[in-house]
């Protein structure tokens, strides 16, 4: 039976172009003023967060309403209820019309009234308490068009036991809370909707998804999977592997699971499955990599930043105590992929089809300067917001090394506007995991589940990690990572410190069980990404990928017993800890896929995952006894198959012709040509992008009309450069500090500026592309 229309989730692929700019030359007048509102306020979201990162921001409780307010404005124009806006008008036009009022009317109220803030922290007036409720209603409705139902629930859940504690069975009993004292909790209180959460979404978060934006217009992402290819592409299981590692490079920058699948996985997942890998496997592989790069510095993804802020801790502390969970993962991933490739007898690339390794550093590895300005001004001390505009700018200038992926105004638009567009989603989630944080606080609900959980685990430590695991996993079933940390914050982390359980690795047990929400079944959201990509089952990628990702699940428990593995204690220690939680893993890994040197039987399979289990008990004994127990099986299945033979995949394997091994090498050497752009794609029949520099051209949605033409580029960079004049005018005058309200106006004047001269320069670029290909013969 379908879920009725409210609680279903917005289909968010359908309503809009992807890129604001090409709805200026499509469609009807409505899709075209929608286009361009879409641009103006991506621009306004964007340039306000990058004066205020280098400028200064304004005063709280005036940015994070006004971020807030602005996200929910895009969200309405970005994501129509029920329809397209370029579908002619009707009943859904009426209530979007509304909402969109609604939200606009939000932001002059937040402006207009953000000097008074602690006074309606006492007394709230009619309007006040109207501007509140309508604030809860839009985010709601944002939730529910962007995430769907569950997230919802989850926080009118919380809301509703706020309101009616008294009637709650058991532990979740309570005194009630009064509508208008909750209401003031949740919208003016400092746990509430503009809390932590929503204020690292916009201190923090948006600088470091607009440099992910922009790496992506200067070519990195292409720079990853050349240099990948080229270490990993002629080896066994390659290009997996390759997969493996240009996801987490690429993943670690973008901070997003989904959209790493989205970009790399569109190369390589269609790769793998021209080289023999199963669909399942080969998008479990991509969802498990994407997934992993959430966990590995520098970047890490939303949830480090917000981490950092809870824990009051510099973000570099945070980064070095995730570097070896980080590299265990993909230890182990690295070693499914490599043994599966084995147990399979799947092909490798040709080494002579693919590009070389210095040849690819010589070229392009001036594409790494922005990773080190990220680490080099995270390692000297600099606060988080300084190295993000550092590595903006350094970003933009590093693009005019190479002609073909220069900065352009129009590639600097596009980036300017998906990075508003990834925001939406992230900053709803924040409001609305600001929200249960506010009723859990308003409550004394945390406590009191504390106290509850102490009672049922008693001191078995091992069990309260098993229950908070599962509650992480099912919170994990439709709410976003973000959303499920923040939650187990307010919940489980306050019980794992009442087990004495370290501070730091309380928190990141809490970080991982968010991440793995991404490919934990039954709703795995980057799996599920993957699967259409690979042509594979959305559950069995999900379950592929949750098995080579089984490590995610395993290293939390570890270090929660020993947090040598996130840098506490002495050398000597987190050495031993790392070693044998490598091992350990990788032998889990190896058992998983059952093969070894020969297929491994399901006995020795079971003892192997005993002896891997020890290894996770932080005592040198059963480190040792883990280790002989997995050397005895290992060779004992080298002498079960000296018994039994060479296994009848292998035996198949070897009785290939001659001439079948070479035309399989053929296939494989047009399919890695194809790839790395040196030879023609529909020859391999891969499916797909075919070219590498295809991820970067994709990107420019409105496809070959950029800014070729000598007026438009000048024209565009004039643009720019009075845009930087102004807001430097702005940002010495001080004027956020000493009148916020005419800081905004000027913004949004500056940002009306800038969208106008963006059009008049993409409308210049598409007149002159059409009337060449005119001239040219070739249809307009």
């Amino acid at each position: 039976m379908p879920l009725p229309f409210v609680f279903r989730k917005y289909d968010m692929s359908s309503s809009q172009p992807k890129n604001a700019l090409t709805s200026l030359l499509r469609g009807n007048a409505a899709a075209r003023i929608n286009g361009f509102l879409i641009l103006f306020m991506a621009v306004f979201f964007t340039l306000m967060h990058l004066y205020a990162a280098i400028y200064g921001a304004p005063p709280t409780m005036l940015f994070r309403p006004l971020h807030l307010s602005l996200a929910l404005v895009l969200l309405l124009l970005i994501h129509p209820l029920g329809r397209r806006w370029s579908d002619p008008f009707n009943r859904w036009s009426i209530i979007d019309g509304a909402l969109f009022v609604g939200a606009v009317w939000l932001i002059w109220y937040y402006v207009s009234t953000s000097q008074g803030w602690a006074l309606r922290q006492v007394i709230m007036s009619n309007v006040d308490v109207f501007a509140a409720l309508l604030t809860l209603f839009l985010i709601a409705e944002g939730v529910r068009r962007t995430l769907g139902p569950i997230l919802l629930i989850v926080a009118g859940s919380f809301v509703v036991h706020a309101l009616f504690a008294n009637y709650a069975p058991g532990i979740l009993y309570g005194p009630p809370v009064k509508p208008l004292t909750l209401l003031r909790a949740l919208v003016l209180g400092d746990s509430g909707i503009f809390g932590t959460p929503l204020g690292v979404m916009a201190q923090y978060v948006v600088m470091f998804i607009l440099f992910g934006n922009l790496l992506a217009v200067v070519g990195v992402g292409n720079f990853f999977l050349r240099l990948s290819f080229s270490l990993f592409g002629h080896r066994t299981g390659g290009p997996a592997k390759a997969a493996v590692v240009s996801s987490a490079m690429m993943g670690t920058l973008s901070g997003s699971a989904i959209g790493n699948v989205l970009t790399t996985g569109a190369f390589t997942i269609p790769l793998m499955r021209q080289l023999g890998y199963r669909p399942a496997f080969a998008g479990g592989a991509e969802a498990a990599a994407s997934t992993g790069g959430m966990i590995m510095p520098p970047v890490m993804g939303a949830i480090a930043f917000i981490m950092a802020e809870f824990l009051g801790r510099p973000y570099s502390e945070i980064i070095l105590a995730a570097l070896i969970p980080a590299l265990l993962y993909f230890l182990v991933i690295f070693v499914a992929v490599h043994f599966e490739a084995l147990r399979t007898g799947l092909r490798t690339l040709p080494k002579d089809a693919l590009p070389r390794t210095w040849e690819v550093l010589r070229k392009q590895s001036y594409l790494l300067l922005p990773i080190g300005l990220i680490i080099g001004g995270l390692m000297a001390g600099y606060s988080i917001v300084l190295v993000a505009v550092i590595a903006v700018f350094g970003t933009i200038l590093i693009g005019f090394v190479n002609r073909s992926t220069w900065p352009t105004p129009l590639r600097l638009a596009e980036a300017i506007e998906q990075t508003s567009r990834s925001t939406v989603a992230l900053s709803v989630t924040a409001a609305a995991a600001g929200v249960i944080i506010g009723a859990i606080f308003s409550t004394g609900l945390s406590f009191q589940i504390t106290q509850g959980a102490l009672q049922i685990a008693g001191e078995r430590l091992w069990l309260l990690l098993i229950m908070s695991g599962i509650v992480a996993i099912v919170l994990g079933m439709g709410m976003t990572a973000s959303a499920v940390y923040i939650t187990m914050v307010a919940t489980v982390v306050p019980i794992l410190r009442a087990m004495n359980v370290d501070e730091l690795a309380a928190h990141m047990f809490a970080f991982y069980f968010g991440i793995v929400s991404n490919i934990t079944p039954p709703v795995a959201l980057a799996a599920f990404a993957a699967a259409p990509l690979a042509n594979a089952n959305p559950m069995a990628t999900s379950v592929a990928a949750a098995r080579l990702g089984i490590a995610a699940f395993i290293i939390p428990v570890m270090f929660v017993y020993q947090p040598a593995l996130l840098m506490i204690g002495s050398w000597s220690v987190i050495l031993q800890a790392s070693v044998t939680a490598a091992f350990g893993l990788s032998a889990l890994s190896i058992a998983f896929v059952g093969y070894f040197s020969a297929p491994i039987i399901l006995p020795l399979r079971l003892v192997m995952i005993f002896g891997a289990g020890m290894m996770i008990i932080p005592e040198w004994r059963t480190d040792l006894g883990g280790t002989a127990i997995v050397l005895l099986t290992l060779l004992a299945s080298r002498f079960v198959k000296a018994r039994q033979g060479k296994s009848e995949e292998r035996a198949s394997g070897s009785r290939k012709s001659a001439i079948r091994m070479a035309v399989e090498r053929l296939i494989a050497k047009r399919v890695a040509k194809a790839a790395l752009g040196e030879g023609d794609g529909e020859a391999s029949g891969l499916e797909g992008p075919r070219k590498l520099a295809d991820l970067t051209r994709a990107q420019e949605a409105y496809g070959g009309i950029a800014a070729h033409t000598r007026f438009a580029l000048w024209f565009g960079w004039a643009v720019f450069a009075l845009l930087a004049v102004g807001m430097h005018v702005m940002g010495t005058s001080l004027i956020q500090a000493r009148d916020p309200q005419t800081w905004v106006w000027q913004m949004a004047a500056l940002s009306l500026f800038l969208t106008a001269g963006l059009a008049v320069t993409f409308w210049r670029s598409a007149l002159t592309t059409l009337a060449a290909g005119e001239r040219d013969g070739e249809p307009a």
